[in-house]
């Protein structure tokens, strides 16, 4: 899975007193991040941790930091001016490292700190292996309480189809509120709106169908305090 993409080396550079936390370094799935240090940190002592997941079957934890190892190049026995850290970038996330020139551990002395981003990716569910980018994606909005039951839904969205679209965006299928029939006012969170007169497994048919043959993917959301 670490290669879906060409392999790529990407370089991120630690400054002392620099806090990315706004920013974010992104990178993609296959790709190798490399760390190294500006001139003013070459002589320090740097510990650096990330909660970023550096297997493919690591699950992520916020809190769970590790100190990353640095590499050195150099055949010079006390030349460790060009040592880097290398993470793997096995699985998608905004992951979070942190630096110390302290000798400590702790994010409370940390002297620099930022996020970097391994984007997600979609692969199509039609056996081709095909990769949809984040950047590739066009999505419609579709109001699904306005489509009626679902044997009419392919017919109505066929022109989504021809007009190039790769994902459609369904507003919550769930019972909505009768009185202000609000598209995020559910009344149920669990039950399929009756609108539809069908099943959920028969929904799960249809998108499933339009991912393989249209090549359109499907998302939908929740907003929870909106409920009625």
């Amino acid at each position: 899975m670490c290669s879906v993409h060409d392999e790529q080396v990407r370089i991120l550079i630690l400054n002392e007193n620099e806090d990315n936390n706004e920013e974010l370094f992104r990178l993609k799935t296959g790709w190798t991040l490399q760390i190294v240090l500006s001139a003013g940190l070459s002589a320090r002592k740097i510990r650096i941790f990330s909660n970023a997941c550096l297997n493919e079957n690591d699950q992520f934890q916020r809190n769970n930091y590790q100190e990353l190892k640095w590499v050195y190049p150099s055949n010079t026995k006390y030349d460790d001016s060009n040592r880097y850290v290398s993470i793997l970038c096995c699985k998608s996330g905004s992951f979070h490292y942190y630096f110390t020139i302290d000798g400590t551990t702790s994010k409370d002395n940390l002297n620099g700190q930022g996020y970097f981003q391994v984007e997600s990716y979609f692969i199509w569910p039609d056996g081709s292996g095909e990769v949809l980018e984040q950047d590739c994606i066009t999505c419609q909005s579709v109001l699904s309480k306005s489509l009626g039951s679902l044997s009419e839904w392919k017919s109505r969205l066929e022109v989504t189809h021809h007009s190039g679209y790769n994902m459609i965006h369904f507003t919550p299928v769930q019972i909505l509120n009768r009185i202000s029939n609000s598209s995020y006012s559910i009344s149920d969170h669990h039950k399929l709106n009756p609108l539809f007169q069908g099943t959920y497994e028969e929904l799960k048919l249809l998108i499933d169908n339009m991912a393989k043959q249209w090549r359109i993917l499907s998302i939908t959301d929740l907003v929870y305090n909106h409920a009625a």
